[in-house]
């Protein structure tokens, strides 16, 4: 029921985020090609747009498990191997996500906080743009754990046969 929660609402917020990015490109090149007078301010707000727009899509098609995922070994497993070895994965996947973005990504928002790093054109704090990547990692490390403990991989990460496309049998 929780996912599903997070789930629309990383909808809700992609919807947004490429809603405005198709607006703000639109009013630059109105601005460029017919006003003749481009604005660098709305080519920063573009460019923050595509950073928010691409790590909350990351963190929508992890919770949707439309990612990009090996099975040479765990398609040669036996089913109970790939219930374990999805759970390993998950708990890898968690472990990143904790790892690098949430403690990494906190320190890269702490130090330009305490430097008091602005953009150029705008002046916004660059922690409120970095802010981004912990979030996403929380959100990615409550699936990959709500996965973990789900126990059972979908039928997508658990192929029929232990054979892949194009192997001898």
């Amino acid at each position: 029921m929780m996912r599903m929660i997070v789930e629309k609402a990383l909808a809700g917020i992609l919807v947004i985020l490429f809603s405005a990015t198709v607006l703000t490109v639109i009013w630059q090149v109105i601005g460029r090609y017919v006003l003749e007078a481009p604005s660098s301010a709305t080519e920063e707000i573009a460019r923050f747009l595509l950073i928010w727009l691409g790590m909350v899509s990351m963190a929508y098609a992890f919770a949707k498990r439309m990612h990009v995922g090996v099975d040479l070994i765990s398609a040669r497993l036996s089913p109970s191997g790939r219930k374990s070895s999805a759970r390993a994965i998950w708990l890898a996947c968690a472990v990143f996500a904790l790892a690098v973005m949430v403690y990494g990504g906190g320190l890269l928002v702490n130090i330009t906080a305490t430097l008091g790093q602005t953009s150029a054109a705008l002046g916004l704090p660059m922690w409120t743009i970095y802010s981004i990547m912990p979030a996403c990692g929380l959100v990615i490390a409550y699936f990959a754990i709500s996965f973990m403990l789900e126990g059972a991989p979908t039928e997508k990460e658990i192929p029929e046969q232990g054979l892949v496309e194009g192997d001898a049998k």
